[in-house]
């Protein structure tokens, strides 16, 4: 772990962040104790480790190493002989990125949580102020331990199954700690969840302009009933789903607000958004925990087009044609039209071919444009060419608590939770799903998040913890890969076997260099 922890956080010039309220940290000391001595310095932490997250590798990876993505037309060689057909070293670069930006953020929030409790506060206010950033930093330390979990296990269902380095205090730099359980990580997340919900619930620091910016009791709240479900606890999950859906004010996004969620991030008040990782346009020239040469630590769609998310953007990665043919089966649904721009000049549009299936040149006449993550001026985006980082929306709580209900056997009460998010996601309200099954349940819920998920870093851990239930693997068209025009070594990558070792990401080799006798994922 020296690669990650020690006092790098003094040696780093860090980002602004939030709308102002959160300030660049320019330490003019020497260590941590003399540096970090006021509620101000706990709020810059929290930005720098806020901004080390907006790392946009586990949102390309999953979507290029699943069928979500596939080769655009201007595609110069990204993928091809890598994730896109499934080749996973030690040395992965999306592997080692995620790897270490979680653990970059859990080293600043482990400081605000340490330091929190050494500051002297200058009022009354100034102590809920403090007492409010480490609650924070308790629940994206969590967010980031449920990451590591869902990547880096080989079972997250198992109690016994190694997931990381459970860093859940100051780490020296001359330490070499091992990877702990998965119930070891469970039982901290849960503490810090919980630990940050009773914060909460006594917190009187004023509440904050942009909330959806900022770690909140309901992303809390949230966080447990994703945790609960990674690990197939469903009885936790509904108690903690329903608590989100029932108490947090936040409703789903309807279909005029939907698009602003993604282009714009001015939805309206109390939609959808639980938590998204802001981004700025000074953050382009700055640097985080990586060099901003670091082709992971930028603007979340470059991750998908050298420049901007249109055809004459350079995109080389496009919505794979199996997830187009998902939305296009049912008309109507806004979810394409914010997935895929399919209007405009020739230039900026999505270009569909209807006979894609036999065309001699699929790759310049079928071009599906990924346009979710905003980035485009014409749409006025208040973020320029920096999309936020969605995290949290309130759909996905939907999706949990339909999930507990097919596990308790409520076939019926699943289809209807589907129904809710359809309502909102069409402009017409939509039939309640019929299944047949739980099989079939469990279908249904990994399709629509599918759909509704789409390129926000979830499709990977989806399979890994639902395919099996699903009876369901990956899906991807021929077109997206059979075409001798995109060059694909070897045999065609159509399908990876939910039993392969390559659901659980091997651990960086540069880990392995500085922290002797880790142990490595089988299959590395």
């Amino acid at each position: 772990m020296k690669k990650i922890y020690g006092l790098l956080i003094l040696s780093l010039s860090l980002f602004v962040s939030c709308d102002n309220e959160l300030e660049p940290f320019t330490p003019g000391s020497l260590t941590e104790e003399v540096a970090i001595t006021k509620s101000s310095d706990l709020t810059r932490l929290m930005s720098s480790g806020m901004n080390i997250m907006t790392n946009r590798a586990e949102y390309v990876f999953s979507s290029v190493f699943t069928d979500e993505a596939a080769m655009g037309f201007n595609n110069g060689g990204q993928g091809i002989r890598q994730e896109y057909v499934f080749l996973l070293q030690a040395n992965d670069a999306s592997a080692t990125q995620i790897w270490t930006s979680c653990y970059g953020a859990i080293a600043r929030y482990n400081r605000v949580i340490e330091f929190s409790s050494s500051i002297v506060p200058t009022s009354a206010a100034d102590t809920q102020l403090i007492n409010r950033t480490k609650a924070e930093a308790l629940v994206l330390r969590a967010v980031c331990y449920i990451k590591i979990i869902s990547y880096f296990s080989p079972n997250p269902k198992d109690d016994s199954a190694l997931a990381g380095v459970l860093a859940n205090r100051i780490i020296s730099t001359s330490e070499t700690p091992q990877r702990s359980t998965n119930g070891e990580f469970y039982t901290s997340i849960h503490a810090d969840l919980d630990a940050a919900i009773a914060i909460y619930n006594t917190n009187t620091a004023p509440a904050y302009t942009n909330k959806t910016v900022y770690a909140s009791k309901t992303l809390a709240q949230a966080m447990k009933a994703r945790a609960y479900a990674l690990k197939g606890d469903y009885t936790n999950a509904l108690t903690n789903a329903n608590l989100v859906i029932n108490t947090s004010g936040i409703t789903l996004a309807n279909t005029g607000d939907y698009a602003a969620v993604f282009h714009t991030h001015n939805e309206t008040v109390n939609k959808e958004v639980i938590f998204r990782l802001k981004r700025t346009p000074v953050q382009n020239n700055q640097s985080g925990l990586v060099s901003n040469k670091d082709a992971n630590n930028g603007n979340l769609h470059n991750g998908w087009a050298s420049v901007t998310n249109r055809r004459n953007g350079s995109p080389f990665y496009e919505v794979s044609r199996a997830l187009y043919n998902k939305f296009a089966a049912t008309p109507g649904d806004i979810r394409l039209g914010v997935n895929v721009f399919t209007t405009g000049t020739a230039t900026t549009s999505s270009l569909i071919d209807p006979s894609y299936a036999t065309s001699a040149d699929v790759k310049n006449t079928d071009i599906l444009v990924l346009h979710k993550h905003g980035g485009q001026s014409a749409l006025t985006s208040a973020n320029g060419f920096n999309p936020d980082f969605m995290v949290c929306r309130l759909s996905e709580m939907y999706f949990i608590r339909a999930e507990a209900k097919v596990a308790s056997g409520d076939l019926t009460g699943a289809a209807a939770d589907l129904k809710v998010i359809l309502d909102a996601r069409f402009l017409t309200p939509q039939p309640a799903p019929v299944f047949a099954s739980a099989q079939a349940a469990w279908k249904g819920i990994l399709d629509e998040r599918r759909k509704e998920l789409s390129f926000e870093g979830f499709r990977f851990i989806d399979l890994k913890r639902l395919g099996t239930l699903a009876g369901a693997s990956l899906d991807r068209d021929p077109a997206d890969y059979a075409s001798a025009s995109w060059n694909i070594p070897g045999a065609n990558p159509t399908n990876l076997p939910l039993t392969s070792f390559k659901w659980a990401l091997p651990i960086p080799q540069t880990e392995l260099n500085a922290n002797a006798g880790i142990q490595q994922n089988t299959g590395y």
